[in-house]
C-alpha cells in the first residue's frame, strides 16, 4: 500500500522540480531586466527584454508559488495526522526552521559581503546583512503550519464534509474571489513592499491555495480532479498571458508601472484579475498535465526531484556568482538569460546532489 501511494505521487514530485527551476530563472530574469527585488542587477535598458522577461516573471509569479503552498497544503493533514502536534512541529521547526537560520545568519551576509563590500568597496549597515532573502517562502510556510496545528488544537473533532472536486464554475468563482483580495491586499501592501520579506500584496492567493491543498487532501481531489476541466482552463489561460503585455503597454507600463502595483486604479485591479485568472488555469492545467503524463520518474529525475528543496536553498549564492562571473561576457540580454539559467540551474542541482546532500546529518534536514 505504501509503494502504491509513492507511486501515486511521482508528477508531484516532477512537479516540485519544474516549480523549483523556474523559480531560479525568475530571479535570473529579474538580474537581465525584469521588474523585481534582487541582490544582482545588470539592466541595459533593451525595451524588448524587459517586457519578456517581465512577462515571464508575471507568468511564474502567478502560479507557481501559489502552485507550491497549495502542495504544501495537500501533505499536511496526513504529516499532521501521523505525527501529532508536537513531533509534526518539531519536524516542521527543523526542516524549514534550520534552513531559514542558516540562511538568514550565514548565506545572506555572505552574499551581500562578497558582492557589496569586497567586490565593490560598498558599505552595508551591519543590520542589513541579515535577512530571509528567497527563504521568506520557508518562513511564510513555518507560518502556515504553525496556524494548521493551532487550528486542529482549537478545533480538533471538526468533521470534513466531503466535497466533490471544483468544476469550472467553482474555479471562476475562486478567480473572482481572489481578484478582489488581491486588489483590496495591494490598496494597502503595493507589490514591491514587504515587511520581514513577506510581500503582503500576494498573500490572499498563497493563504488561499494552502487551504485549497488541505480541502484537496481531505477529499481526495488530487484523485478525482476532472482531466477536462483541467485541460480546459489550460487552454483559456494560456492565451490569456498575451492580454498582460497589450493592456500593460495602454496603461502606461512602459512609463510607470505604479498603477499595477496597488492603490484604488483600474491597471491594479486588471493585474489582480489576470493574475488570479492564469494564475489558476495554469495551475489546474499543468496539474492535470503532470498527473496523467508525468507520473513515472527515471533515476535521472528522481535525482533532480530529490534535489529540488536543496536547490532552493542554496540558489540564491549560486545565482549571484554566476552572474557576476559573467558580467563582462556582452551579448543581447535575452540571450544571456537562457545562458545564465541553463548554466547556473545545473550547477545549483550538481552541487545539491553531489555536494550539500552528503554532508552528515543533512539528510535529516534535506
Amino acid at each position: 500500500m505504501a509503494q502504491k501511494s509513492r507511486e501515486q505521487i511521482l508528477y508531484i514530485n516532477n512537479l516540485r522540480t519544474l516549480l523549483i527551476t523556474l523559480i531560479l530563472m525568475l530571479h535570473i530574469a529579474i538580474t537581465y531586466g525584469a521588474s523585481g527585488s534582487w541582490y544582482y542587477y545588470e539592466h541595459t535598458g533593451d525595451v524588448l527584454s524587459i517586457v519578456l522577461l517581465t512577462l515571464f516573471n508575471s507568468v511564474v509569479q502567478a502560479f507557481v508559488l501559489g502552485f507550491f503552498f497549495m502542495i504544501s497544503g495537500y501533505f499536511t493533514p496526513g504529516s499532521f495526522t501521523r505525527k501529532g502536534a508536537k513531533t509534526y512541529l518539531k519536524d516542521r521547526f527543523v526542516r524549514l526552521g534550520i534552513p531559514l537560520v542558516i540562511y538568514f545568519f550565514v548565506i545572506n551576509p555572505l552574499i551581500l559581503y562578497a558582492l557589496y563590500v569586497r567586490s565593490r568597496g560598498y558599505s552595508v549597515h551591519f543590520l542589513d546583512f541579515f535577512g530571509s532573502g528567497p527563504l521568506w517562502f520557508v518562513q511564510t510556510l513555518l507560518i502556515f503550519c504553525c496556524g494548521y496545528t493551532l487550528w486542529k488544537l482549537f478545533f480538533p473533532g471538526q468533521a470534513h464534509e466531503v466535497k466533490q472536486p471544483p468544476k469550472s464554475r467553482e474555479l471562476l468563482g475562486f478567480v473572482l474571489m481572489l481578484s478582489l483580495a488581491n486588489f483590496s491586499a495591494r490598496i494597502w501592501w503595493p507589490i514591491g513592499e514587504s515587511f520581514s520579506n513577506l510581500q503582503f500584496g500576494f498573500f490572499p492567493g498563497y493563504i488561499s491555495l494552502f487551504i485549497v491543498g488541505i480541502i484537496a487532501y481531505n477529499n481526495k481531489w488530487f484523485d478525482t480532479f476532472s482531466d477536462s476541466v483541467g485541460m480546459r482552463w489550460l487552454k483559456i489561460s494560456v492565451p490569456a498571458i498575451l492580454l498582460f503585455p497589450v493592456i500593460g503597454i495602454m496603461g502606461g507600463a512602459l512609463e510607470d508601472i505604479t498603477p499595477f502595483i496597488g492603490g484604488i486604479h483600474w491597471q491594479s485591479l486588471f493585474y489582480a484579475t489576470w493574475e488570479a485568472f492564469v494564475g489558476t488555469g495554469l495551475i489546474a492545467g499543468i496539474f492535470v498535465v503532470f498527473r496523467t503524463k508525468y507520473n513515472a520518474q527515471t533515476q535521472f529525475t528522481k535525482n533532480l526531484s530529490d534535489n529540488a528543496y536543496t536547490v532552493f536553498i542554496i540558489h540564491a549564492p549560486v545565482i549571484v556568482a554566476v552572474s557576476y562571473a559573467m558580467r563582462n561576457v556582452h551579448i543581447f540580454p535575452l540571450l544571456k538569460f537562457a545562458l545564465v539559467s541553463f548554466l547556473a540551474v545545473s550547477l545549483c542541482f550538481s552541487l545539491s546532489h553531489f555536494v550539500v546532500r552528503r554532508i552528515p546529518y543533512s539528510g535529516r534536514v534535506l
